[in-house]
């Protein structure tokens, strides 16, 4: 058998390390070409960049908060809106006196309206709230509308004795306590025309003879004083007091 030479031996090294060699230069051309294409697919993904800035891979949307709330009277349907529109502010419970007005009796007002406070009341010896204002008189006074209007209640009862009610407009509801009606459910009164006599009103009965006035606008109980803007007015009386 022949023993390979220092030769054979060399040749088989140098033949080892060509092989490597090539080896080598193929895994590395492999790699850059899949970095290219890597790379390739990157900038297929990324935004053209407009401006200075570099582009990036991430970005964040921008997003703008809608405004969920609908509007009134919104024209989401295409079908028109023929509903009447009103703006309700503060000033909207005077709204029906812009002019003037007049108390059914020609005298000063003794009990104002508590505006939910309770007070005493001697005749109930209870506290308890008012809910108008008791104009003075005397048993037998005329009493008059403090406006146009139309009488829609004439009324006895053991609490408030006689009352009559008459609506006077634009939402306005006037109810008159302590009165004997001359006038008649669904009669039409001007303002100032007498709409029947004082007479003593029993839960009241112990704070002296008057009309006990209360309204309402849009069912909603209000200081007669200020519904029927006589505001400047009871200030003048409490000064000359």
């Amino acid at each position: 058998m022949r023993k390979s030479s220092g030769k054979d031996k060399f040749k088989w090294i140098q033949t080892k390390a060509f092989y490597g060699v090539v080896m080598s230069l193929l895994l590395a051309i492999t790699g850059i070409g899949s970095a290219i294409y890597n790379v390739a697919k990157v900038r297929d993904m990324l935004p053209d960049n407009q401006g200075d800035e570099p582009a990036t891979i991430f970005s964040i949307p921008e997003t703008t908060e809608k405004n969920t709330q609908s509007q009134a009277n919104a024209n989401v349907t295409n079908v028109p809106d023929d509903r009447e529109q009103s703006l309700t502010t503060l000033n909207d419970l005077n709204r029906p006196y812009s002019g003037y007005y007049m108390l059914p009796l020609n005298s000063k007002v003794q009990k104002d309206y508590s505006d939910g406070d309770m007070i005493y009341s001697e005749t109930m010896d209870d506290w308890r709230t008012h809910n108008g204002i008791d104009i003075s008189g005397n048993i037998g006074d005329n009493a008059i509308a403090v406006q146009d209007g139309e009488v829609t209640e004439v009324t006895s009862d053991e609490i408030w004795g006689e009352v009559i009610v008459i609506q006077h407009g634009n939402g306005l509801k006037a109810k008159y306590c302590g009165v004997k009606a001359t006038v008649k459910n669904g009669e039409k009164v001007e303002q100032g025309q007498v709409i029947g006599t004082v007479v003593a009103i029993p839960v009241e009965e112990k704070d002296g003879v008057h009309v006990h006035l209360e309204t309402e606008v849009d069912g909603k109980t209000v200081d007669p004083i200020k519904a029927l803007n006589l505001l400047g007015e009871a200030i003048e009386n409490q000064q000359a007091e």
